[in-house]
């Protein structure tokens, strides 16, 4: 059966938050081993944070603090019918107001937005100068929802996630490979297969007469991001290559690492989109089985498996477990329709 496009963008943009809520009670275990005693041989839904862990006091079902942001951008887009970095940096600022600048000052905040917070509220420099160093997926995590907005339009697309991307990380590799990300999600929303994605890309920033390249204006520089669309294939390639094996799969994330860096975290987030292609089920409880930054991991996964399978391929009880969920889903299909 054929998926439309607006299933396709409320798909990537509620894949994205459920992969981040199903990741907040497991996060960060490095020790498989733990995990395990902690939360069973398989997580299959969401779950509480353990006392003392990172998003200790949430419930299962609550979004982390990316999610949250990527929330306000959702809410942003949908009331201001596209991308209003004013409206959406002033929803920002009014979290970093209520944060202490520390780790648990709210829901965790990490180490990006820590710095973003410090920029903004302790030195008060300008948005474009606050971006982080961080090698992160924050940026990454939210940006599919600029894909989605802006589905029909490559060049609009381009500005909106590039504009957008350096708010929070301006080192000019992660701010090249978080836009790399944002424009294979307008391929896949566009029903572009993994594979093809580069050429989806290619092609349409192309006829946009935008550069495969990402403007880092903080640093002067441009970093080219063509190998991140190009890896896209050969991973999406491998995951389904029979002479390719790697069993269980999970352990596809310990080969290409389980820290925090987008150049760690995105590479297995597509081998689990390709393998599972079809199986939003199964591609997101891997990303979250495997440990490590699995909530960012699950996020883009789940941007990615969303936007193939469409909102009607998401298990209804991972919508129905979001909190939040049925605002969640009106908003990404107020977006939806927008890019229509």
């Amino acid at each position: 059966m054929s998926v439309s496009r607006k299933e396709r963008i409320a798909g990537t943009i509620m894949g994205s938050l459920i992969g981040d809520a199903l990741g907040v009670g497991p996060h960060w275990y490095y020790d498989l081993d733990t995990l395990r005693q902690d939360y069973g041989d398989w997580i299959d839904g969401y779950t509480e944070p353990k006392q003392g862990r990172y998003h200790a006091g949430l419930k299962a079902g609550e979004s982390s603090q990316t999610g949250q942001v990527t929330a306000m951008l959702l809410e942003s887009v949908a009331e201001k019918g596209g991308y209003d970095e004013d409206d959406f940096t002033g929803r920002v600022d009014s979290l970093l107001e209520i944060l202490d600048g520390t780790a648990k000052g709210g829901r965790y905040t990490d180490q990006a937005m820590r710095e973003v917070w410090h920029a903004r509220i302790k030195v008060n420099k300008p948005w474009r100068q606050s971006g982080s160093l961080a090698s992160t997926a924050e940026a990454a995590i939210r940006v599919p929802v600029l894909a989605g907005r802006y589905a029909g339009d490559m060049g609009a697309c381009y500005d909106a996630i590039t504009a957008n991307v350096i708010l929070t990380h301006r080192a000019a590799e992660t701010a090249g490979r978080s836009v790399a990300f944002g424009l294979l999600v307008h391929a896949l929303v566009n029903g572009a297969s993994m594979p093809d994605a580069k050429q989806h890309v290619m092609n349409g920033l192309r006829d946009a007469g935008k550069s495969l390249a990402m403007p880092v204006p903080a640093e002067t520089v441009e970093y080219g991001f063509i190998d991140d669309v190009l890896n896209v294939t050969w991973i999406s390639e491998c995951a389904k290559d029979p002479a390719i094996a790697i069993e269980p799969a999970w352990k596809a994330a310990r080969l290409y690492g389980l820290a925090c860096p987008l150049a760690s975290l995105m590479p297995a987030a597509v081998y689990f989109a390709a393998r599972f292609e079809g199986d939003f089920e199964s591609a997101v409880l891997h990303a979250v089985n495997s440990g490590g930054n699995n909530m960012a991991r699950a996020a883009l996964t789940g941007a990615m498996s969303g936007a193939v399978v469409g909102l009607g391929g998401i298990p209804e009880r991972f919508i129905d477990g979001l909190h939040d969920s049925r605002q969640l889903l009106t908003l990404a299909e107020q977006v939806a329709e927008a890019a229509e």
